[in-house]
């Protein structure tokens, strides 16, 4: 492994806790069309960009869920409950944060989330001022588990895929840093890692903070 010289993070269930809120909002807004939904289908899109958990919603449901407005009325459903009760951050995500800034690290955001929704939740978790740069899956051609996002934050980083520790909290995550030559390490939320999961990673780890020790050992600092 050559040395770490950047540091790329998801956002959510990695940074911030709302994987739960967005799957109640998902089951919420599929309520509203008078349908019901199982957990394996949305566990199974983490990680995905929007328009792909609309896609394959769509196929389940056999519907065009761009007709009914569905996207809105997820988001008035998720949004909403951010305004009203924040938005938690991940234990360990800020001291590591300001190791990481303390030691001029290049860090960097890369998250399926919306273009104009990835800063916004960073902002309301006080977190956005951390990174230098933010990429979202508006921003790429393919989504997760392709490659796409990670590669081209390192570009707009510009470091070599290598040289980058990606901390990730989704199976399709883990594949898409690992395809883009990275070292990915996982941080479970919802998804527990699988043994194929396993062989990609470069560590698991319960939390960021357990995580700390071998991404600065990686470092070298």
């Amino acid at each position: 492994m050559k040395k770490i010289s950047a540091v790329i993070f998801d956002m959510d269930g990695l940074l911030i806790d709302t994987e739960v809120p967005s799957q109640l909002a998902w089951k919420s807004a599929v309520a509203q069309l008078g349908k019901s939904i199982d957990d394996e289908v949305l566990l199974g899109l983490i990680g995905c960009h929007i328009d792909d958990w609309i896609a394959t919603l769509g196929e389940h449901f056999e519907m065009d869920l761009k007709e009914v407005n569905f996207l809105k009325m997820y988001d008035d459903i998720y949004l909403s409950n951010f305004m009203r009760n924040g938005i938690d951050v991940k234990r360990g995500v800020i001291p590591l944060l300001n190791s990481l800034a303390e030691k001029m690290v290049p860090r960097a955001v890369a998250t399926s989330s919306e273009k104009h929704l990835a800063p916004r939740k960073l902002r309301l978790a006080g977190l956005e001022q951390y990174f230098d740069l933010i990429v979202t899956g508006c921003e790429v051609a393919k989504s997760k588990p392709e490659p796409d996002i990670y590669l081209l934050a390192a570009e707009k980083l510009g470091v070599d895929p290598a040289e980058c520790l990606v901390f990730e909290d989704s199976h399709n995550g883990i594949r898409a840093a690992h395809r883009a030559g990275m070292n990915p390490v996982m941080i479970p939320d919802l998804l527990k890692p699988t043994a194929e999961i396993e062989e990609l990673t470069t560590g698991i780890f319960s939390s960021l903070e357990e995580a700390e020790p071998l991404l600065f050992d990686l470092l070298e600092i």
